[in-house]
């Protein structure tokens, strides 16, 4: 999907909001789609004499690896040798097709991980956050993606194979070897798609008749391995499209992107995802900030109207501990606004909800180690099941509330009953948890004086906790009200 966003976004980017909604509305013919795409069509080619797809023609020295090391997460030298590769094994995957290969290529450029010395994350870093508006159909997805020309900073010549600045392939490639950063104005924006942190050249002229391990399909040129160089493109200071940006510290003026968690995708991440997180510092990405002023009420929002009756944003990215991707996180939520004049209200309101939440996971989970532990500080075991199962739980009701709130706010009434409610389920959820973590129904087998202290700090107003978790949702401490 980044892939064909990318690809619209360089051929077919609309001038304005009323082309945007024209080719949303009666969305082109293959024909024309085609004529756009002729001009950049050299640019993709993964063989010949000339110029290939994200790869350095001509690497002069480098290093030669076995195909599987382009596709991220497979086993490493060090696995292999300390007979570590126990979930991803070696061996599995030592031929491609073509096709794969490429895809393979796209998404390591698009998504490099730290690889150590002179191996360059992605313009983005490793494994980054991406944002995508879901339409009903593949070209209406694609297009709620493409930002139009009046909301870039870049100039509008046409893109042509031979534009280096837009895909760095096809000219002396920009080497970090020297020390060199590469900052947006050094390119042209539409990099940010076609970036290439990584020097690397298929060894095509090695590939043999075969069949694809990834895909299985036979192939004419099943290639096995690819050369490969440190200090690709360095980049700095770009700012994609498709991705949520924080700052280091309020006074830093650098955008760092936002990447997936070990905690997964939910609804934890709908601020700074679907709304600005003000106190963090977190810009939502540039296409779902250019949404709601793009699709107001009637019949463009309802084309994008999916489940539940609302857009849907859908989040994806590697959760990478850095060079190692520990897991590869997926989720969509739906994309709830309200009037502008009522927006930095709704803001503040889902940031309450959203903190609050946080807040009352991390006291379920030290209080089943108070519970379960004479030294809970000291306990390093992992119980962040308890933490997931939390936001699971409470999802549905944190999309009504919001739902709710949204119209309350629209309508000029007040939200203090709905906050009330969300304080209810936050109460009611961890109480569940506790008792199934802390096993206190099981009285014979636990220490129950510890079970019973523990549960009483949990559902004391007065605790430290508590209280952070009221004053999020601005509801008074049960001693003031």
């Amino acid at each position: 999907m980044q892939f064909l966003i990318g690809i619209y976004q360089t051929v077919f980017t609309p001038e304005d909001d009323v082309e945007w909604k024209e080719k949303l509305i009666d969305p082109p013919s293959p024909d024309e789609l085609k004529a756009a795409l002729e001009p950049i069509a050299p640019a993709f080619n993964l063989d010949g004499s000339g110029p290939r797809f994200m790869q350095e023609v001509g690497i002069d020295g480098g290093t030669d690896w076995s195909i599987d090391s382009l596709l991220i997460g497979m086993p490493e030298e060090t696995k292999i040798s300390d007979n570590t590769d126990w979930f991803v094994k070696r061996g599995t995957v030592q031929g491609l097709c073509p096709n794969c290969a490429a895809m393979g290529l796209f998404t390591l450029q698009t998504n490099a991980p730290a690889g150590g010395r002179g191996h360059m994350t992605s313009l983005r870093g490793g494994g980054p956050m991406t944002c995508i508006i879901l339409g009903p159909t593949l070209w209406r997805t694609i297009w709620a993606n493409v930002i139009d020309q009046d909301h870039r900073d870049d100039d509008e010549s046409p893109a042509t194979a031979s534009d280096s600045r837009r895909f760095p392939w096809m000219g002396d490639l920009r080497s970090s070897e020297a020390g060199i950063s590469t900052n947006p104005e050094n390119a042209h924006q539409d990099q940010a798609f076609w970036g290439m942190p990584r020097r690397i050249l298929l060894d095509l002229d090695g590939a043999l008749p075969g069949t694809c391990d990834l895909c299985g399909a036979k192939t004419d040129h099943r290639i096995t391995r690819f050369r490969a160089k440190p200090y690709g493109v360095k980049y700095a200071g770009w700012v994609h499209p498709l991705s949520p940006y924080y700052r280091k510290d309020k006074n830093s003026l650098e955008l760092l992107p936002l990447h997936p968690q070990p905690d997964g995708i939910t609804y934890q991440n709908w601020l700074g995802t679907i709304v600005n997180d003000t106190a963090k510092g977190t810009k939502i990405s540039k296409n779902v900030e250019r949404f709601p002023s793009r699709t107001p009420p009637g019949k463009i929002r309802q084309i994008y109207a999916g489940h539940g009756g609302r857009p849907r944003l859908w989040l994806f990215g590697y959760d990478m501990d850095n060079k190692k991707p520990r897991c590869y996180y997926q989720g969509t939520m739906p994309i709830i606004a309200t009037r502008e004049e009522w927006a930095a209200s709704f803001e503040d309101l889902a940031a309450g909800m959203v903190r609050s939440a946080g807040e009352a996971a991390n006291n379920v989970r030290w209080c089943v180690k108070v519970s379960l532990f004479d030294k809970p500080s000291d306990v390093k075991g992992d119980l962040s099941v308890i933490t997931a199962r939390f936001y699971q739980a409470t999802e549905e009701a944190f999309f009504q509330n919001l739902e709710d709130a949204a119209s309350a706010l629209s309508n000029g009434d007040d939200t203090f009953g709905i906050r009330k409610r969300w304080l209810e389920t936050l109460n009611h959820t961890g109480k569940q948890l506790f008792d199934e973590y802390s096993q206190i129904d099981f009285i014979e087998a636990i220490d129950a004086q510890r079970a019973v202290k523990a549960r009483r700090l949990l559902t004391t107003p007065f605790s430290k906790a508590n209280k952070a978790i009221r004053g999020h949702l601005g509801i008074p401490d049960e001693d003031k009200a």
